[in-house]
C-alpha cells in the first residue's frame, strides 16, 4: 500500500512541453481558488464575528463573505507547487476550494486538504517582500494525483528575466474576474494588454505595469507572453521566430487615482521561481531526516 508521500514520486506530471504551448495549453495549469470567511468587526481593540439571528426560531448564524483568486500549478522535480498572490493566499484555509477544468471543460471541485491529505496543515510560503506565495504539495492523495496529472506547468515555464517583456509584444493575463469562467464551463478568461513600464521598485520589491486595469479575481493569475515576434531571415525568406509561451509575471492588483486612470501591477515571475527553488531545497533537507 503506497502512502500519499510515495505516490507523488511515482507519476510524471506535465502539462506543457518545454517552453511551448498555446494560451489554451497554459489554461490547463490555471485554477480558481475560493473560500468562505466570517465577517468581523472591531470593538475596543477586539475582533468579533458578525452573527445573524433568525427572528423565527432565534437560531444564530455567522455572517460570511466569499474570497477568491487565481492560482497556477507548477512542477519541479515531481514536486507540485501552487502559486498565487500573497494577499489571496492569506485568505485561504485548507478547506478552500481548488477548482480545475475537467473533461469537456466541466469544472472539478476539490479542497486543498483533499489534494494533499493534510487537513490541518497550512503550508503557504510567502516571499518576504513581494506579493507572491507558493504552496508546496509534498504529499498528494490518489485523488490529487488524478486531478493534477497532465496539468502542472514545468518550472522552466517561469521566466527568470529581471526585466519585463518588450512593450511591443502583447501579453495575456489569465484568471477568473468576479468568479467568471469557473462555473458551468471552466475556461479561464484571457485579457490581452501590453507592458507600459520598465522594471520599478517600492517597499514590496520589483514590479512592472500593464497599460490596462484588471478586474478583481485575476489576482494571482499568470501573465503570459506567447513568444518573440521578431523576424529571422533565412535562405528561404523571412520567418517569424517564436520562443514559445512563457509566464513573465503574476497579476497583483490595479493602481487607480481620482481621475479614473488605472494600470495593472505585475510581480515578475522570477520571484515565484526563486521561492519555489528555495522551498524545494528546504523541503529536501526536511524529507531526508
Amino acid at each position: 500500500m503506497k502512502t500519499a508521500t510515495e505516490l507523488v514520486f511515482l507519476i510524471s506530471f506535465c502539462a506543457l512541453t518545454g517552453n511551448g504551448g498555446t494560451i489554451d495549453d497554459v489554461s490547463t495549469s490555471v485554477v480558481f481558488l475560493r473560500d468562505t470567511k466570517p465577517i468581523t468587526e472591531q470593538a475596543n481593540g477586539i475582533s468579533y464575528e458578525v452573527c445573524l439571528r433568525d427572528p423565527r426560531d432565534g437560531s444564530i448564524q455567522v455572517k460570511t463573505r466569499t474570497v477568491s483568486g487565481t492560482g497556477f500549478v507548477v512542477i519541479c522535480s515531481n514536486l507540485c507547487f501552487l502559486v498565487t498572490a500573497k494577499h489571496v493566499a492569506s485568505e485561504m484555509t485548507t478547506n478552500c476550494e481548488v477548482i480545475m477544468g475537467g473533461t469537456n471543460t466541466e469544472p472539478e471541485h476539490f479542497t486543498l486538504s483533499s489534494l494533499t491529505g493534510q487537513a490541518n496543515q497550512l503550508m503557504w510560503v510567502d516571499d518576504p517582500t513581494a506579493d507572491i506565495s507558493v504552496y508546496p504539495l509534498p504529499t498528494i492523495t490518489p485523488e490529487g494525483i488524478e486531478a493534477l496529472n497532465q496539468r502542472a506547468a514545468p518550472l522552466g515555464f517561469l521566466s527568470p528575466e529581471t526585466n519585463p517583456p518588450s512593450r511591443d509584444i502583447p501579453v495575456t493575463a489569465l484568471g477568473f474576474p468576479l468568479g467568471l469562467g469557473a462555473q458551468e464551463h471552466f475556461i479561464p478568461l484571457s485579457r490581452e494588454s501590453k507592458v507600459s513600464s520598465g522594471i520599478l521598485r517600492d517597499a514590496q520589491g520589483f514590479f512592472f505595469l500593464l497599460q490596462d486595469p484588471i478586474v478583481s479575481g485575476y489576482s494571482g493569475g499568470p501573465l503570459i507572453t506567447s513568444g518573440d515576434p521578431r523576424l529571422v531571415y533565412t535562405p528561404s525568406g523571412p520567418a517569424t521566430a517564436s520562443g514559445g509561451a512563457r509566464c513573465v509575471g503574476f497579476i497583483i492588483g490595479t493602481y487607480a487615482d481620482e481621475t479614473g486612470g488605472k494600470m495593472t501591477r505585475i510581480v515578475p515571475a522570477f520571484y515565484a521561481l526563486r521561492l519555489i527553488n528555495k522551498t524545494r531545497a528546504q523541503m529536501n533537507i526536511t524529507l531526508t531526516h
